[in-house]
Parts: structure tokens; C-alpha cells; sequence
């Protein structure tokens, strides 16, 4: 049976897993999808195992390798070039291409809510935020904010936020009033609850926390999907195996 692995730290109540085995087995195709811890450490081997498994037909990268294991990678999509940051890897022979679905699950998850924002606050700075960033250029006016400044520098001079810009966490409070759209997209539970208002909607990415994150889970796992199969995601299957899923927060 061949695998596509999850690659990260941590990972084990990632929904990912009840998700593509059922469009694996909806389709027939003798694949089985499983995790794998992998700290920054550990990542020399574990890519070393990817390249050379030919029983392996791609990955999943997040938290925290979606930036570091591009220096892994034989080949990178243009979309992945541009914002910096990996959450699939595909396998042609020993030859290993990164690509970037995140964007494109956000997207469809942010037409999914049936919004138009023009001003957005992010709260973060690495590769998720990296790649809702993206989605939102350049339309949108977009504040990063994050308690490392220049890694929020450097996001926005990678992808030339020119509307908005770098906003460090002791102004959170402030930008976040501002804004139209919130995105967390740290691990932890920003913002505070009492900072926003009803007028405002917040896009959590956690796919355990909200809808709107178990839909961009969805859509990205769908493109995913795709690249390493090179067959029609079965979405309506995947939807209603994660809409099943145990969601404890």
C-alpha cells in the first residue's frame, strides 16, 4: 500500500487523516494517509526517508516545517517561490516539488462565509499567514502582526504588502479594532474574545476551533489531493468524513 505522510510537530489530533483515507478508499486507490512527527531536528531524516520510499507519493507539511523544508526540495511551484512556504510535497522518482494549497483553501473557504473585506488583520507571521497573506493581495489592505517584527517585515517585503504592513503584538488590541476580517493564525487562542466586535468576523484557522478552519482544511486537502493523484478530488466525501469527524477543541 502506498502512503502520503503528514509531516509536523504536533500533529496527532489533526483531522487530515479521516479526511483523505475516506477519498482514498471513495476512489480505490490503495493509499493510506499517516502522521508523522517530525521536529525541525528531525526533518534531516524524514526527508531523506520521503526521498527515497517509493512507496511514498507526497506529503503534508505544517507547523513549524512549512518554511524550513523548502531547502529539502528539488523543485518549487511559482505560487510556493513567491510566499515562501510548503504544505505539499509531491514525489516523481527520487525528485521532490513543493507546492502551496493553503492559498487556494483559503480562498474558497473565505467564499464559502461570503465576505468581502477590504481590511484585515493577520495575528502571525509564518507560513499559514504567509499563505493567507497571499490569498489577500492584493485587494485587501493587510496588517501582520506578530511578536517576532521581522519575521512580519520580512513577510511583508516577500510578498509587497504595500497596503497595510508589520504591526508588533503590543498593538494588537489597536489594529485589530480596525479591521473587518481577523485571522488567527497562530496555535494559540488570539484575540481575546472581548476585543471583538459583532460588526467584525474572525477566521480561525485551527480546523478544531471553527468551520471556517475545518473549511480551508477541506479545500486545501481537496488540491492536495489532486497533486498527488492527478485524480478529481471527491469532495462531497471528503466534506462529509470531516463534517463526522470528532472536533474536540
Amino acid at each position: 500500500m502506498n502512503r502520503v505522510l503528514l509531516l509536523g510537530d504536533p500533529i496527532s489530533r489533526s483531522l487530515s487523516p479521516v479526511m483523505q483515507n475516506a477519498a482514498f478508499e471513495a476512489l480505490g486507490i490503495d493509499c493510506q494517509y499517516v502522521l508523522r512527527e517530525v521536529s525541525p531536528a528531525q526533518l534531516v531524516p524524514a526527508m531523506a526517508d520521503l526521498r527515497s520510499d517509493e512507496g511514498i507519493l507526497g506529503a503534508n507539511v505544517t507547523i513549524p516545517l512549512k518554511e524550513s523544508v523548502i531547502a529539502f526540495l528539488d523543485d518549487l511551484d511559482p505560487l510556493v517561490a513567491r510566499i515562501g512556504a510548503v504544505n505539499t510535497i509531491s514525489r516523481q522518482g527520487s525528485r521532490l516539488k513543493g507546492w502551496n494549497t493553503d492559498v487556494e483553501g483559503f480562498r474558497r473557504a473565505l467564499a464559502e462565509m461570503g465576505g468581502d473585506y477590504d481590511r484585515v488583520a493577520i495575528i502571525g507571521a509564518g507560513g499559514a499567514a504567509r499563505a493567507v497573506a497571499a490569498a489577500l493581495q492584493p485587494a485587501a489592505e493587510v496588517w501582520v502582526i506578530a511578536r517576532n517584527l521581522q519575521q512580519a517585515r520580512r513577510l511583508c517585503r516577500d510578498l509587497e504588502i504595500l497596503r497595510g504592513g508589520p504591526v508588533d503584538v503590543d498593538q494588537m488590541e489597536q489594529t485589530i479594532a480596525s479591521a473587518q476580517l481577523v485571522v488567527n493564525a497562530t496555535p494559540a487562542d488570539l484575540p481575546p474574545p472581548a476585543w471583538l466586535r459583532a460588526d467584525q468576523y474572525l477566521f480561525d484557522l485551527r480546523s478544531r476551533r471553527s468551520p471556517e478552519g475545518r473549511a480551508m482544511l477541506l479545500h486545501q486537502g481537496a488540491a492536495s489531493f489532486e497533486i498527488w493523484t492527478g485524480r478529481k478530488a471527491p469532495l462531497g466525501v471528503m466534506r462529509a468524513a470531516l463534517d463526522g469527524a470528532s472536533v474536540p477543541a
